[in-house]
Formats: structure tokens, C-alpha cells, sequence
């Protein structure tokens, strides 16, 4: 077993993986979904990991870091056994993975044939993924990629990805300064505690209420008799300084045989009743809440510093 953790854009992570399994990984790379492997050392040791990226049946591009930007180095090879051989001795505390590739001081991120206008289109776009909390460094560039058309103003996946990591670093060296525990750590404590009081409670849940309304039951264990989530707009919306938005409701009226949405007009008392239960779980959790106690109304969180931390060793 090597003593590493391993991180897939699939999910398919491991900890403490053999040197085989860690290989096979690195082999397969490349298909839709599948682009890339982040290794840490275990114990984790902060900026420290080897990383590559493939597309398709392109090079690899690999990258290893140890601390501080400028420690950060850049390879690129075909070879697939040449990485798995170097990320296995990496992992084993060797040597021989230094010389392995031609390392190079890594450019990460510079965008030269990128016009001015773009590239500050795309920070702003880029802002807005990473304030959330919520996305991984690969989700944050794709939705870079995918808010500019490509037959106009065409942003690749390379541009993309220089540009969401000088702001990643930039993130990273403010969460140095936050408190140990934030708002957003309480909105999560919150729902958790809504979880286990049968509840299907779920954060930055689809990308509207209508979706979410529609795919919340989905999502329902075994007991649950009603929900609450914010979605992808809320999300957005509280890293703006706007507060935080929580929808909830029964599953009373819910008809499973025929997949409907659980209905807006399910009996009053239920609905208030799980609206007070979100409510108070905000509250406990130290958060300022605004409710009047009306069932056809969002319970609000406000006002909310959302700083909410970048998701580890993406």
C-alpha cells in the first residue's frame, strides 16, 4: 500500500492505494468525464502533490508542486508508463521521479493570445464559481469554457485553467485568514442537523427552485417527511453579500407512482412545521434568521458573510 491519497475527476478516489491500482488509474485518463488524478502524501502535507491532465489519447501533462507557486514544476509526455512510473516513486518517497521527466518551472498562469476583455470576462466568471465553495478546480474552468460562445469569443480549456488557478491561489491564501469556523461552516453544520431530523436536506441543490423542487424527492431516504435545500442561484446569490435563501416543504402530497413534484399546496401546518424546523437549525447554529412564520415563504438567512472553503486537494 502506498501512503497516499488519490483523487479522480470520476469519484473514483482512494486512499492508500497498491502501486498497481494507482497505475491502472493513471493509464485510463483521458475519456469524457476522466481527465485527470491528484495525488497527496499521507499524512497530508499543505500544496504538496503530483497532478496530470489528459484529453482524449493527447500527452499528459503532468505537474508536481512541493509548498509555495514557484515550487510548482510542469512536464509533459505520450508515455503512459513513464508517468505511472514516476507517480508510483513519488508515492514510495523515491528519487528517481525527479528525473524521470523534463521539469520545468511551470507558467500557470499567463493567457497571451487571449484579448484583455476575454480574460476579465472570464476572472468574473471564474470568481463566481470559486465564491461558491462548492466546485472543484476542473468544474470551475469548464464553466469558464462554457460561458463563452466558441464560434465568438472561444475561451479553451488550457486558457481556462490558468485562469481559475491564479484565482484558486488567491483563494487559498485568504482562507488562511478566516476563522476557524464560518457562516458557511454553520449553514453546513444546519443542515446536517435538519438530516438527521428526517429531512432530506441538501446545499446548492440543482440550478433553480423548479428543478429542485422537481428532484428533491429523488433524493429522499427512507423516512423522510419533507426537504430543504438552496440551489446553484442561492449559492451565487449569498457569496454576493444577498443572504442566503433556504426552500423547504412536506412530502405529505408527494405521489410517487405518478413522479410528481411534492405539491406547493401541501396542508399548511406541515409545511409551517417543517419551516420552524429549518429555521430553528439555523439559528442554533448561530446564524441570523428572518421567518414571519408563513409556510409559502423561504426561510432567510441574512445577514451572512458566505466564505465558504475551496474544496480539499481539488
Amino acid at each position: 500500500m502506498l501512503a497516499i491519497s488519490v483523487k479522480t475527476e470520476t469519484g473514483a478516489d482512494r486512499s492508500r492505494p497498491t502501486a498497481a491500482e494507482l497505475a491502472g488509474l493513471l493509464r485510463r485518463i483521458g475519456g469524457d468525464g476522466d481527465h485527470f488524478v491528484v495525488v497527496d502524501r499521507l499524512p497530508a502535507e499543505d500544496q504538496v502533490y503530483v497532478q496530470t491532465w489528459r484529453d482524449g489519447d493527447g500527452p499528459f501533462r503532468v505537474e508536481h508542486r512541493d509548498g509555495a507557486p514557484e515550487r510548482h514544476f510542469s512536464a509533459g509526455t505520450d508515455d503512459a508508463e513513464r508517468v505511472a512510473e514516476a507517480f508510483v516513486d513519488w508515492a514510495r518517497g523515491g528519487e528517481s521521479w525527479r528525473t524521470a521527466l523534463d521539469w520545468q518551472p511551470a507558467d500557470l498562469f499567463s493567457t497571451p493570445g487571449l484579448a484583455p476583455e476575454t480574460r476579465a470576462a472570464a476572472e468574473e466568471q471564474a470568481r463566481k464559481g470559486i465564491r461558491s465553495g462548492f466546485r472543484t478546480f476542473h468544474e470551475v474552468a469548464q464553466g469558464v469554457c462554457d460561458a463563452f460562445d466558441p464560434a465568438d469569443t472561444p475561451v479553451s480549456p488550457e486558457e481556462a485553467r490558468r485562469i481559475v488557478a491564479g484565482l484558486w491561489e488567491e483563494r487559498l491564501t485568504e482562507q488562511a485568514d478566516w476563522p476557524e469556523v464560518t457562516d458557511a461552516d454553520r449553514v453546513a453544520q444546519a443542515f446536517a442537523a435538519l438530516g438527521a431530523e428526517g429531512l432530506t436536506a441538501r446545499m446548492d441543490f440543482t440550478c433553480c427552485s423548479r428543478c429542485g423542487l422537481g428532484e428533491i424527492a429523488a433524493e429522499r431516504a427512507e423516512g423522510d417527511r419533507g426537504f430543504a435545500f438552496f440551489h446553484h442561484q442561492d449559492t451565487e446569490s449569498a457569496a454576493e453579500g444577498h443572504g442566503l435563501a433556504v426552500r423547504y416543504g412536506s412530502y405529505a402530497d408527494f405521489e410517487e407512482a405518478t413522479g410528481e413534484a411534492p405539491a406547493s399546496q401541501a396542508p399548511t401546518d406541515e409545511r409551517a412545521e417543517i419551516g420552524r424546523a429549518v429555521a430553528a437549525a439555523l439559528g442554533e447554529a448561530g446564524l441570523s434568521v428572518r421567518w414571519d412564520g408563513d409556510p409559502d415563504r423561504v426561510v432567510e438567512v441574512t445577514p451572512l458573510d458566505w466564505r465558504k472553503r475551496l474544496p480539499a486537494g481539488a
